[in-house]
């Protein structure tokens, strides 16, 4: 399946508002991609921009915001180091964050100079993952499709908050889909709505979800309208 195809599935099935965005973990740009030379405030900053073209972002570009440049898997250089423990410092006196929680923060494994970003269906590379802006509902069918929540001994849809970054390397470490409540820097960088999340979608479980989106979002619509008989019946009732 093309990226092309499973942008539409996703799109198409989910109604979508926002085109999935893509992600990977690369030693540098492939031939003909751009290089993102604007200075950006924070890392999710680049999801927004992704989905209007596909660019590449090398370390040193993720820098202006080291939790996202750590959970994207880089170092945060020593000249930044001051910055970044003030940056920190700060989230902690505002006891949004702990420190025990610092210890805790995900970071991409899989050894990477930069990322490669861009719309899902114009990406060039397999993704590693990708994202979705989606209602709660949107989110409830992807995680269906995705077998997320399927019945068992333990639930296996991971549900992150703050950083809304750290669903993106829990994911690409862990390959399931993860669902982030996302934080106050994405919905401000991201322009993430109120009333929407952010879901991360491995690239391994890309074509699953394409194929049984349709299957889902089918099954779906048609329970809606036994639901909605049964709840008329029960209304008329005496």
């Amino acid at each position: 399946m093309t990226n092309a195809d499973r942008a539409r599935a996703l799109t198409s099935e989910l109604g979508l508002d926002r085109p999935p965005v893509a992600l990977a973990f690369v030693n540098g740009a492939p031939e003909g991609v751009p290089s993102n030379s604007h200075v950006e405030p924070s890392a999710c900053t680049f999801w927004r921009l992704a989905e209007e073209r596909v660019f590449y972002v090398d370390a040193a570009g993720h820098q202006e915001c080291p939790v996202g440049a750590m959970t994207m898997g880089f170092e945060v250089p020593p000249e930044r180091q001051a910055g970044a423990e003030q940056f920190v410092g700060m989230m902690v006196d505002l006891q949004y964050l702990t420190m025990a929680e610092v210890a805790h923060l995900p970071s991409v494994k899989q050894p990477h100079a930069g990322l490669l970003y861009g719309p899902l269906a114009e990406f060039p590379v397999e993704p590693a993952v990708v994202l979705a802006i989606a209602t709660p509902r949107q989110a409830m069918l992807l995680a269906e499709a995705s077998e997320s929540v399927t019945l068992r001994e333990s639930p296996a849809l991971p549900t992150m908050g703050r950083p809304a970054c750290a669903a993106v390397a829990w994911s690409a470490n862990d390959g399931n889909v993860t669902l982030s409540l996302g934080c106050i820097g994405a919905r401000t960088y991201v322009e993430v709505p109120d009333d929407q999340a952010v879901t991360v979608i491995p690239g391994n479980l890309l074509d699953t979800i394409a194929e049984r989106l349709t299957v889902m979002s089918r099954a779906n619509n048609e329970l809606a309208a036994f639901h909605a008989d049964r709840k008329r019946e029960y209304a008329a009732a005496p």
